[in-house]
């Protein structure tokens, strides 16, 4: 949201939403999809996401679930969030083991983090 306004919306899973609107920030003369100052809800957010965002510029993030190391990663960064409650880890969909992304974001400093993924 921005300026009180939804400017962008998906229903696909994970960290797609994020790096499309990474890779898109600018179409023609619209930011329609740029995350600088945006006001980003999302359902779960875990390190993976939160490094997206903060490489982003997002302003603040709103979500019923957050990892405590997303958490970390936003204090660090001085981007405020909302939340209802917190997990120790974000799992992969098979719930067996953490998420893939959690994984390869250890470690790594944001702006590192969202050229891997935009690279893939």
């Amino acid at each position: 949201m921005k300026n009180g306004k939804i400017v962008y919306r998906s229903k696909k899973e994970g960290l797609k939403p994020l790096l499309f609107c990474l890779k898109n920030r600018s179409v023609g003369n619209n930011n329609y999809c740029s995350l600088q100052n945006a006001v980003v809800y999302d359902k779960i957010v875990g390190r993976a996401a939160a490094c997206l965002m903060i490489y982003g510029k997002v302003k603040s993030v709103m979500t019923p679930t957050i990892s405590r190391a997303a958490i970390a990663k936003f204090k660090k960064y001085n981007i405020k969030i909302e939340y209802l409650k917190t997990t120790g880890k974000i799992m992969n969909r098979l719930g067996d083991d953490i998420c893939p992304m959690e994984k390869l974001s250890r470690n790594k400093k944001p702006g590192e983090f969202a050229r891997i993924m935009m690279e893939k």
